[in-house]
C-alpha cells in the first residue's frame, strides 16, 4: 500500500479525520479538489486519501458563503501507531509515558519505527474553521452549471495547528531524537504548548518529516460533488392543449456526505 494512502487510513481509523497529506499542503475552506491516488475497490470509486489537487475554488465561481469558527476551543491530538513506534525519553525505550514525573527541562526524546509506514503525530493548539450553513450553499450551487467535474470534492472546513510535528516512517526501522523541552510529550494526551521550544536534533533511516512548525493544516473535510438526474413533468399550454404531459429529464449539484468508515473497507 503506498505510504500516503496509508496514512490517510490511519489518521481516518485512529482519529476520524480526513488527512492532510502532506501535512501543512496549502488547503483553504471553499477549494474543489481531487484525490487523484484515491480510486480504489471494482469501480474505482474515489475515496479522499493520499495527495490532492486543487481543480478551482468557490471563490473563483462566484459562490458566496460564510466561515466560521467551529471548535470551541484549541484541542491537541497525539498518537503513534500501535506496536510499530517506541517511544522513550533520555535512551530510555518503552519508558512509562503516563507517569507525570517526566523529564523536566530540556532533555531528549527517542523515537523508533519498526515498521515502514508507522506514524508518530502531535498537534497542539489546534482550530477548525469551516462552512456553517451547508444547506444555503447548496442552493447557490444549483444556479452553476458549470460547478460540476467527475470526482471532485468540495473542502467544506480545516483544522490549521499552531504547532506541529508529524513523521512517517519510510523504512522497517528508523529513528528520531527530539531535543528541548520535551517533557509534556505522553503516550496519550500531548501536555505541550505551542511556545515549547523541540526540534528534530538526530534521524537515522528513512522518515518523512513535518518538524516542529508553525500553522500546519492537519485535517479537512470534504463534501463529494454529485449530480443527480431526475424526470419533471412538462405541463400543457394552449399551444399544445392537445398533447400528453411528458416527462423531461432534469439535473441539480449535490453535497454528499463523507462516511469515512465506509471508505475504510476499501
Amino acid at each position: 500500500m503506498p505510504l500516503q494512502i496509508q496514512y490517510s487510513k490511519e489518521i481516518a481509523r485512529e482519529l476520524g479525520k480526513i488527512a492532510v497529506y502532506f501535512p501543512g499542503d496549502e488547503v483553504k475552506v471553499g477549494d474543489i479538489i481531487r484525490f487523484p491516488f484515491g480510486k480504489k475497490g471494482l469501480f474505482r470509486k474515489t475515496v479522499p486519501w493520499g495527495t490532492f489537487s486543487k481543480v478551482t475554488s468557490l471563490k473563483n465561481l462566484g459562490v458566496t458563503y460564510k466561515e466560521s469558527q467551529l471548535s470551541e476551543s484549541p484541542d491537541p491530538y497525539q498518537f503513534s501507531t500501535k506496536n510499530a513506534v517506541n517511544v522513550g525519553f533520555n535512551g530510555n525505550i518503552n519508558a512509562d509515558l503516563t507517569n507525570d514525573k517526566l523529564p523536566q527541562g530540556n532533555a531528549s526524546l527517542s523515537i523508533k519505527f519498526s515498521s515502514e509506514g508507522a506514524i508518530y503525530f502531535l498537534a497542539v493548539g489546534c482550530d477548525k474553521t469551516g462552512i456553517d450553513d451547508i444547506i444555503a450553499l447548496e442552493n447557490q450551487i444549483q444556479s452553476k452549471s458549470n460547478l460540476l467535474w467527475d470526482d471532485t470534492f468540495l473542502v467544506t472546513s480545516v483544522t490549521i495547528a499552531q504547532k506541529a510535528l508529524i513523521a512517517q516512517s519510510n523504512s522497517k526501522s528508523s529513528e528520531l531524537i527530539i531535543g528541548g523541552e520535551i517533557s509534556g510529550l505522553k503516550s496519550n494526551t500531548a501536555n505541550i504548548n505551542a511556545d515549547a521550544k523541540i526540534s528534530i536534533i538526530k534521524e537515522k533511516g528513512s522518515a518523512f518529516i513535518k518538524d516542529w512548525s508553525d500553522n500546519v493544516t492537519i485535517f479537512m473535510e470534504v463534501m463529494k460533488l454529485e449530480k443527480e438526474i431526475f424526470s419533471s413533468t412538462k405541463g400543457i399550454t394552449p399551444s399544445n392543449s392537445s398533447s400528453i404531459p411528458s416527462e423531461e429529464p432534469s439535473e441539480r449539484i449535490l453535497l454528499k456526505k463523507i462516511d469515512l468508515e465506509e471508505y475504510l473497507n476499501y
